[in-house]
């Protein structure tokens, strides 16, 4: 579990993260998203101990960062910024320096990660000549490589195409649901946190501003477009009933359109209009994304990175 309390940094009198306070579950995987010049990687750093913090503290697995930090990164990899490979030297080569691995566990470690990130038959192969999303699932596998029990990614989708997205999302998953390894991963990529992680923690200007498991966040703000005939009766039906919706509105010649909380309330809307022989053509449910939520929760337009 990694826990911060109050976690401040001040750089030249800004306050690049102010009091962020925010528990990650053990187990779960988190996205940490924000606008850029947010702070993600500043508390990155922070987690990791390679920066201090101005004020506040952060703990993982109950060991305080600044004052234990070997015991407290004992279970940790991360790949901040991500590594700098050596390029003339093969993939195994470059896992050996860089992780500082050997004996008998760590070539089991390493078979089992190197499968896991589709590199087998790789190793011997020269860096250089490897791709863009070869090198982040080399990353990846480093990042792995210590029997880590918490892992940090900062970026790891970054420049891939979309088969590349498709396999570090499955890599992530993967490996969180057959180890249970808990798993922080930054990205401006908000379509592909919402489908690996658990939870979220969104940063804007060094402030946290929204935090929790991603479907509560979601949840409540579907939007029901109901197409029927005859259309001002479905809407007094509706206006009349006990049914949990809101912002109930008529739009003329076209829908009744309303604020619902979950897909059963779409069902119990059918389902009174059916009843009362208003004939329907179409029910539409426009689902809150994680995007419309950042941009609600930012109050602007800005790009996420």
């Amino acid at each position: 579990m990694l826990e911060c309390k109050a976690l401040s940094k001040v750089y030249n009198g800004r306050h690049v993260v102010d009091n962020v306070t925010f528990t990650m579950r053990t187990g779960r995987v988190m996205g940490l998203v924000g606008p850029n010049g947010a702070g993600k990687s500043t508390l990155l750093k922070m987690f990791t101990g390679l920066i201090w913090p101005t004020g506040g503290t952060v703990s993982i697995d109950g060991f305080d960062v600044q004052q234990n930090q070997r015991r407290a990164l004992a279970n940790v990899g991360a790949i901040i910024e991500w590594p700098s490979f050596y390029l003339d030297l093969s993939a195994r080569r470059n896992l050996d320096i860089l992780s500082g691995g050997n004996g008998t566990e760590y070539e089991r470690k390493l078979r089992e990660i190197i499968h896991m990130v589709n590199l087998d038959g790789r190793l011997s192969d020269k860096v250089g000549r490897f791709s863009t999303g070869m090198k982040q699932r080399l990353g990846i596998a480093l990042a792995l490589l210590p029997d880590s029990k918490f892992i940090i990614l900062d970026e790891p989708t970054n420049g891939l195409d979309p088969l590349g997205l498709i396999e570090i999302r499955r890599i992530i998953r993967d490996y969180n649901q057959l180890f249970g390894t808990t798993i922080l991963v930054t990205t401006h990529l908000l379509p592909e946190i919402e489908q690996v992680a658990h939870d979220i923690a969104i940063i804007n200007r060094g402030r946290l501003i929204a935090h929790g498991e991603i479907k509560t966040l979601l949840a409540g703000d579907n939007i029901l477009k109901v197409f029927a005939s005859p259309l001002e009766q479905a809407f007094e039906l509706i206006r009349k009933s006990e049914l949990p919706v809101e912002f109930l509105q008529l739009i003329e010649g076209e829908c009744v359109q309303m604020k619902i909380s979950d897909e059963e309330c779409a069902a119990e809307v059918n389902t009174l209009l059916v009843k009362n022989g208003i004939k329907i053509s179409r029910l539409g449910i426009k689902r809150k994304t994680l995007e419309s939520f950042f941009l609600e929760s930012t109050g602007d337009d800005q790009h996420v990175s």
